[in-house]
């Protein structure tokens, strides 16, 4: 193992965090402020569009830092922290996706007057 990609791996794993952990926390937000929105009578709609923008853009983070784990994997096969940012970001990409179906179900059962 050369020390460059010792190097390359720490900033791959070090960027994958830092992206999951902004993903983490912008996504939930987003979601509660468009599940507000898609609720409330009448339709806040400029605040439901930038809701689900924020909600994507967390959505993209949490991907690309799957991904940049992957490859810091890839590239250091010793990595720990690799491991654990694969986990986690899985754990919490799946968390998400759940999350965004349950509210996207619940705003369609919501009954506009």
């Amino acid at each position: 193992m050369t020390a460059e990609n010792k190097k390359l791996t720490t900033v791959l794993c070090g960027l994958s965090t830092a992206l999951m952990a902004v993903s983490c926390l912008i996504s939930p937000v987003g979601m509660f402020l468009w599940f507000g929105a898609a609720t409330e009578y009448p339709q806040d709609v400029p605040l439901m569009d930038k809701a689900v923008i924020v909600v994507i853009a967390g959505g993209i983070a949490i991907v690309a830092g799957l991904i940049l784990a992957i490859i810091a994997k890839i590239k250091n096969r010793q990595s720990k922290w690799a491991v654990v940012c694969i986990v986690l970001t899985s754990i919490f990409l799946f968390i998400g996706v759940i999350a965004a179906f349950f509210f996207i179900w619940t705003a369609s059962q919501y009954h506009y007057q």
